[in-house]
């Protein structure tokens, strides 16, 4: 090649190249005053298959007089566990190596104690552990000794800090339409203090796929409309989506919003076969009314560093997840390792956790990452 020639195919070869990254990139833009974080398809560092190794496991079963049936979990960042039950109202601790520290909640009507069927919930929250269930709300120490219970007039769902919590209810709007509404509300050691603040986000026709009459219907993993709200505590912000749109809005405590996390999204259409794989056996009669898109994502989850994650729906019953840094910038998306499923993980700042069944009994497992250091660094 000749001299003469080398600038304009070299000048070329790089006007393609930063093409093609431009296209690549995130791009920051201010639509109706407010920030929004456009990140493309693919994520800036890639697609990484984790390499994991399982760091804990914990069967309660094999503790005397448990009898939980269906087993949730919180873990705290020096990986205390509680297991729990919502439904029973049964609760039990251990610390970070997998040793048994007693029971933290008992079944009634008593100081610290929960009534069945009440959705109970615990929380690590600073140095205590707080539990909600119904219009209730208790304070434990980490040994477990009850603080302060707590009369509310909103049920939460998610605890903020000392003095907030998230709160989920359902009305009907003008059109009749069933209308769910998250909201921010702030309360007081006093009984029934507690005052709605702000809300957060709403919209209608989310709790569910209803008939044609409006009067029955269900909900599935993969194609039910709903509301997802998270909280990310080191940056004291909301995360609110409706989860059939690849769109995030993050909010602060006042309820104004700091900016919207996008991420260009190709919907997954699905076919008849599709829709008789997901539904089975038991929820075939509701065949026509399945939608022929599946959700943008199920969930989203705040990391410690102030990233988050998001669980993706690939696929007919799969999900990747999608990392994103306290910017909303689209750093990964997360493949997990073989016979490990994403669908009930909660993500750590050292890995993520589950729940597994071995012999048809619930057990929780906790997983170390080792190959995204940046992200989850061994705490």
């Amino acid at each position: 090649m000749s001299q003469k020639n080398v600038f304009p195919v070299a000048f070329s070869f790089f006007l393609f190249v930063g093409f093609c990254f431009a296209q690549d990139k995130t791009e920051m833009r201010r639509i109706d005053g407010v920030r929004h974080v456009l990140n493309p398809e693919k994520p800036w560092r890639g697609t990484v298959v984790l390499d994991v190794e399982k760091s804990l496991e914990i069967n309660p079963f094999e503790q005397k007089d448990v009898a939980m049936r269906y087993v949730l979990f919180a873990r705290d960042e020096d990986g205390g566990v509680i297991l729990f039950d919502p439904n029973r109202a049964e609760g039990y601790k251990y610390d970070n190596k997998g040793r048994f520290l007693g029971s933290l909640v008992k079944k009634g009507e008593g100081p610290g104690e929960f009534s069945p069927m009440q959705m109970m919930k615990a929380f690590f929250v600073g140095n205590q552990i707080w539990v909600k269930g119904g219009q209730k709300l208790a304070r434990f120490d980490r040994e477990g000794r009850l603080l302060q219970e707590i009369k509310l007039k909103n049920r939460p769902s998610i605890i903020v800090d000392e003095s907030h919590f998230i709160s989920r209810r359902t009305t009907r709007n003008s059109q009749n339409e069933l209308l769910e509404i998250h909201s921010l509300v702030k309360f007081g050691a006093e009984s029934l203090s507690d005052e709605v603040v702000v809300d957060i986000i709403q919209a209608s026709n989310v709790t569910g796929i209803q008939t044609k009459d409006g009067r029955g219907g269900f909900a599935e993993p993969w194609a039910t409309p709903g509301l997802i709200v998270a909280y990310a505590r080191k940056d004291k912000r909301i995360l609110a989506a409706l989860n059939t749109k690849y769109e995030i809005t993050v909010k602060n405590l006042k309820g104004e919003t700091e900016f919207v996390i996008e991420k260009s999204h190709q919907k997954i259409r699905v076919n008849n076969k599709d829709k008789k794989d997901i539904l089975g056996s038991d929820l075939m009669r509701f065949l026509s009314l399945y939608p022929d898109e599946l959700l943008a994502f199920q969930d989203i989850q705040a990391l410690p560093d102030g990233g988050l994650v998001v669980r993706r729906v690939s696929g007919v019953k799969k999900v990747e997840v999608d990392v994103f840094d306290a910017d909303g910038r689209y750093l990964y998306a997360l493949r997990p390792p073989e016979g490990i499923s994403f669908e009930r993980a909660v993500f750590h700042g050292a890995g993520f956790s589950l729940i597994d069944y071995k012999e048809d009994y619930p057990v929780y497992i906790d997983y170390r990452i080792r190959n995204l250091p940046d992200i989850f660094a061994k705490k």
